[in-house]
């Protein structure tokens, strides 16, 4: 698994584990909402009831109970909100007064009757009636004239349902909510999925594309010397020659034709295999020294010429190109020397190249608290905007022979040291390339604070 469909899965994993998060938080919260409403509601009725209760036993001892049907007239008057309905038992469960009049006299075999006359406490109940509805009851010990009696007190229960009704409406809301981000959620990872697998396509077609692009470059580069050292050893077979000029410049040819394929092989494997860093400490002044001596050998003809000043300016003049090195010779970094070496190789070489064999190429070196900055500048006749974006790209090059690999490996390899490289041009007025890394890498890849 590679570590972009690691990173997505990780993301499709936290969305699912925060709407898990989120689901039962609101759950809970929502939940814990409508216990605390149920219980209000229900302490409110307890209170009513009990007030209810206590004003009806005082009522009951004043005027007795067998002074008229005092239940149906506060149940007709309405005096208090939500009564059902009220009763009035003795110890054996005979109804004594009721406010529903053909119910006196009955008698009735009820548990909560039967526990207050026991115990003289209240007790509180649901009852569902004849109609179907639950009522809330308050069965209450009353003392009515020196007799014991057990007062029922039933109250609808819609009017103290208010919060109940609200806190419902609440969690149907939140959990109609959760529905809906649960569904964002699932088309939100889905449609990740199918980016994934999309941006997978477009990566599958790119290196398919780039596969074929380098199949192209390969044949084309590959053909033009293999038909050239072809041509030269079939001459020299077939001419039989002893004239050694000839036979001079046919092996010439053959031999410098074998060298670009070899350049071209170790441009492939610089470019696919892995970059293994292997730190070592040298002077950086050295190695500048030793690249450009490798990318402009100095003739028997044209040697070079040599000044070096106070500032440890080096100005090198080989085959008409002035190199100006103002490096300081003291410079001591911990890094990769030689992919250091083949960066530089590579952009020393394309500095040189952009002369055109009659310029000046100017190396440079800034020195930072844990970095060095390396720019390497030439007059030739610049890079535009288009092409500077396209430098870095495999197989992309504007010389008639290469194979475009150069800057592509020089990323790579910066990359593989922790390095970065900016390009800024101007026609007609040269080209700057920056590289920049560490003074001093550690075994992981990091800049480590210099001395």
């Amino acid at each position: 698994m590679g570590v972009s469909d690691k990173l997505s899965r990780n993301n499709w994993m936290y969305i699912i584990i925060i709407l898990i998060v989120a689901t039962v938080v609101t759950v809970l919260s929502t939940a814990l909402t409508y216990r605390n409403a149920t219980n209000a509601s229900e302490d409110s009725m307890k209170l009513h009831a009990l007030g209810i209760a206590v004003s009806l036993e005082a009522s009951l001892s004043k005027i007795g109970h067998d002074r008229g049907n005092i239940f149906k007239t506060i149940i007709s008057e309405g005096r208090w909100k939500g009564i059902a309905f009220l009763a009035l038992y003795d110890k054996d469960g005979t109804i004594i007064l009721h406010s529903n009049e053909n119910l006196i006299g009955r008698q009735v075999q009820d548990r909560s009757i039967k526990t207050v006359a026991e115990t003289g406490s209240a007790v509180y109940e649901y009852i569902e009636l004849g109609t179907g509805e639950n009522v809330f009851a308050l069965n209450f010990p009353a003392h009515v004239q020196n007799s014991e009696t057990i007062l029922r007190l039933a109250l609808h229960t819609y009017p103290f349902y208010g919060m109940v009704r609200q806190a419902r409406l609440q969690l149907i809301s939140i959990s109609v909510l959760i529905v809906c981000l649960w569904g964002i959620g699932f088309f939100f990872v889905r449609a990740s999925k199918r980016s994934e697998e999309l941006k997978q396509a477009m990566a599958e077609k790119e290196r398919l594309a780039m596969l074929g692009e380098m199949a192209s470059v390969l044949a084309h580069e590959i053909r033009n010397p293999l038909g050239s050292i072809k041509g030269f050893a079939q001459y020299l077979i077939e001419q039989k020659t002893e004239n050694k000029k000839q036979r001079t410049d046919c092996l010439n040819v053959i031999a410098s034709e074998s060298k670009r394929l070899e350049r071209l092989t170790d441009d492939l494997l610089a470019y696919v295999r892995p970059a293994a860093v292997r730190l070592e400490e040298f002077n950086l002044r050295h190695l500048i020294d030793e690249v450009v001596m490798s990318v402009i050998p100095a003739s028997d003809n044209n040697p070079a010429v040599n000044a070096v000043n106070v500032s440890g300016l080096k100005i090198l003049n080989i085959k008409g190109i002035k190199i100006h090195i103002d490096i300081p010779e003291n410079i001591k970094v911990t890094t990769d020397r030689e992919k250091l070496k083949q960066i530089l190789i590579n952009i020393i070489q394309n500095a040189v190249d952009a002369s055109d064999g009659n310029g000046d190429t100017e190396i440079k070196c800034e020195l930072h608290e844990k970095e060095i900055t390396i720019s390497v500048k030439d007059n030739g006749c610049g890079i535009d905007r288009d092409t500077i974006e396209k430098i870095f790209q495999p197989f992309f090059t504007t010389k008639a022979k290469g194979t475009g690999l150069g800057l592509a490996i020089v990323q790579k390899l910066l990359k593989s040291i922790g390095g970065s490289i900016e390009v800024s041009s101007e026609h007609n007025s040269g080209s700057i390339f920056k590289i920049t890394f560490a003074r001093m890498l550690s075994a992981n890849g990091h800049s480590m604070g210099s001395n």
